[in-house]
């Protein structure tokens, strides 16, 4: 078997040799052709992609479209870069190649900033006019209701290696819904659901609601204001969502074209977005669709406009097998850059940035993505999904020493920064932090997290976690270790740190570091078979650690979350229900699983699942001026053990030291913490 690299350059010809860095293919598309056709004939193949740019699934002016999707013929091949290439789904524009607002076109914009605002006509640039046909509901919307609704992605600017703003109302911030005259005909409003006639319901009333005196005084300025819509957390602060609305700036009158999910409050926080007269601050565009001209206000005439011209992934893996992909810098799609499923799959050294969705969403085994960055994405960062849960066979995939920041710009909840999902995947040695929701997100059963260093998360939620999973009786199995949770919530919104929530079983959390978590430390939502022991939680929490027992109250109690658990059909049940036809292994690992009750016939057995039983809340180092553990429900005293938890008022008092997160003096019966191995190893 030989080696043999090729070569591909911007600047190189698809009639040339290829096999040498001075004589380099031209095209993306030629060097996969001849990579694979290598790779089929037995050699080891790598293609190295020399210094530039690199447009990938963009077609401008009639240009071949190149594209990086990658099945079973390359398998086995490495697409590298060691010079920094960049792949790019966008179109780039220097302002300096931009023009004035001229005609008729400047009555778009304010008087006074017009002569700022730079345009650039995209018919002539060649981009198709579905590249901008959005925008496109994102969230808690329930567009998908609606016969005719059409579904996408959304294209954007980027003004350098910044996210330019979409032209709104207010700069920043939200103003509070003044008024709702219509609910609509939300799926589900408020406590308890709706009848089951308006959760299945097609084309649901969508309701009215009232902008504030203030807003409706700006709103009576917007001339061109026919295709406004609204950003907004409209029920729950967890639950964001984006409608195309109409106004009436005479009356105040709000009337979205879809409903959301959970109906609409008074108060509740939102902002108007794509208005042309809104393109008065730097940072800000907007698109006439019908001319199709882009329009911006840049904040520097140096500057480089990029708008996401592609809407598909980046990079595609279909089944592929051992494929490596390293080195790149990722940038300027409307989608995923990297997305699909393969076996062994190593991406290493990846910069992905200014993307629309997420940056790495794969599935598969034994899949590596190591040492990348992830920054600026319109919602996730990056996330494994593997194994069988059948058989409790482990995927075996891994997120290593990978930096994720700055993420969920868009949708603004539920897009964690790393994410596992299926059976026996790690996250190890990473860092998130810089978002308004979830740092990391779980499902299934025996990952691990550790190592891991997130700060400055969930900033703007109340019911959120910076670790989270949640409402699985089954899922057992995952290790949550030496991890370092600092800084979560703001003074406004106080979130929690591990969430554990709606009876989420089996879950082990031991040697982590909890600093400055707002809300609660760890909220276990009343699940069975938990372990919290060994943690540090330093700060002042409200609760250091609340263990509710909310299925319980809800069945015998007629507690708020009754609806989820006295229905044997609802979800929780039917999982529990389906692991009895898995493989035996269940019963070897997890017997508790199968001494539980299928029914609510005695609810006080502590084998009926709605009871918070076998867990263990113990040895846990709780720090803060009240010397307070927080709240615990007499049912977990009563069917767990609760128990050896040491309270102090004070880091001096405690013997602990607060800048080196370490006891100064060994601690009898407290394992020590690897404090210095937390966080992205040095290479």
């Amino acid at each position: 078997m030989a080696s043999i690299t090729y070569y591909v350059s911007a600047a190189g010809s698809d009639k040339n040799s290829g096999t040498d860095c001075a004589h380099p293919f031209g095209t993306v598309n030629h060097a996969k052709e001849a990579a694979r056709a290598a790779a089929a004939a037995g050699d080891a193949v790598t293609v190295e992609f020399l210094a530039g740019t690199y447009a990938i699934g963009v077609s401008l002016g009639g240009a071949e479209t190149q594209t990086l999707d990658l099945d079973g013929r390359d398998n086995g091949i490495s697409y590298v870069t060691r010079e920094g290439a960049v792949l790019t789904g966008g179109l780039s524009i220097p302002v300096s190649d931009m023009a004035a607002v001229t005609g008729e076109a400047r009555d778009l914009f304010r008087a006074d900033v017009v002569d700022r605002v730079r345009c650039a006509d995209l018919k002539k640039y060649g981009v198709p006019e579905a590249s901008y046909s959005g925008p496109y509901p994102i969230g808690f919307t329930m567009s998908d209701r609606y016969d005719g609704f059409v579904d996408g992605v959304s294209c954007e600017v980027f003004e350098g290696d910044r996210r330019m703003t979409l032209a709104r109302y207010p700069k920043t911030g939200f103003i509070p819904i003044a008024g709702v005259t219509d609910q609509g005909e939300p799926p589900s409003y408020g406590e308890p659901m709706t009848t089951q006639y308006a959760r299945n319901k097609r084309n649901p009333r969508p309701g009215a609601y009232v902008m504030d005196e203030e807003t409706q005084a700006r709103a009576k300025t917007w001339t061109h204001a026919d295709n406004v819509w609204l950003f907004g957390y409209l029920y729950h602060d967890w639950a964001d969502s984006t409608v195309p609305v109409k106004l009436d700036a005479e009356t105040g009158a709000i009337f979205p074209k879809y409903v959301s999910q959970y109906g609409v409050r008074v108060g509740a926080p939102y902002y108007f977005f794509n208005i042309p007269e809104e393109v008065d601050v730097p940072g800000t565009w907007y698109i006439d669709k019908t001319n199709g001209i882009l329009y911006v206000y840049p904040s520097s005439e140096e500057s480089v406009i990029s708008l996401s011209v592609n809407t598909s992934p980046l990079v595609t893996f279909r089944d592929a097998e051992n494929v490596t992909l390293s080195g790149f810098t990722m940038e300027c799609t409307a989608d995923t850059a990297v997305t699909g499923s393969g076996k062994g799959l190593l991406l290493h050294s990846l910069f992905i940035h200014n993307v629309g969705k997420h940056a790495v969403r794969l599935r598969g085994e034994n899949i590596l993505v190591e040492r990348c960055e992830a920054a600026h994405t319109g919602h996730g960062g990056i996330s494994v999904d593997g194994g069988d849960r059948a058989t409790l066979t482990h995927g075996n995939n891994m997120i290593r020493n990978c930096f994720v920041h700055d993420f969920s710009e868009v949708a603004r909840t539920y897009s964690a920064g790393l994410s596992v999902g299926g059976v026996g995947n790690t996250i190890a040695h990473c860092e998130v932090c810089r978002t308004p929701h979830m740092a990391i997100s779980y499902s299934g059963n025996e990952h691990l997290i550790e190592y891991t260093y997130i700060h400055d998360v969930v900033m703007y939620s109340m019911d959120a976690g910076a670790i989270y999973s949640g409402r699985d009786w089954t899922a057992h199995g995952t290790v949550i270790r030496y991890n370092i949770l600092r800084n979560v919530g703001c003074e406004e919104l106080h979130p929690d740190g591990i969430y554990w929530d709606d009876t989420l079983a089996g879950q082990t959390a031991y040697g982590n570091i909890l600093i400055d978590v707002k809300k609660n430390g760890f909220l276990i939502g009343g699940g069975r078979d938990n372990v919290v022991r060994d943690n540090i939680i330093l700060g002042e929490s409200e609760m250091p650690i609340q263990y509710d027992d909310r299925a319980r109250a809800g069945v015998v109690e007629n507690g708020w979350a009754r609806d989820g658990y006295i229905d044997p059909n609802s979800g929780i049940w039917q999982q529990l229900k389906t692991v009895d036809g898995y493989d035996d292994i269940w019963k070897r690992k997890y017997p508790t699983l199968f001494r539980l009750r299928r029914d609510l016939d005695d609810v006080d057995d502590p084998e009926c699942p709605i009871n918070p039983a076998n867990s263990v809340v113990e040895n846990n180092v709780i720090i803060n001026e009240r010397a307070y553990l927080g709240v615990i429900a007499d049912s977990v005293y009563k069917y767990s053990r609760v128990e050896g938890n040491s309270l102090y008022r004070s880091c001096e008092e405690a013997d602990f030291d607060p800048k080196t997160l370490r006891f100064k003096h060994p601690r009898e019966g407290f394992p020590e913490i690897p404090v210095d191995k937390i966080g992205i190893e040095r290479e």
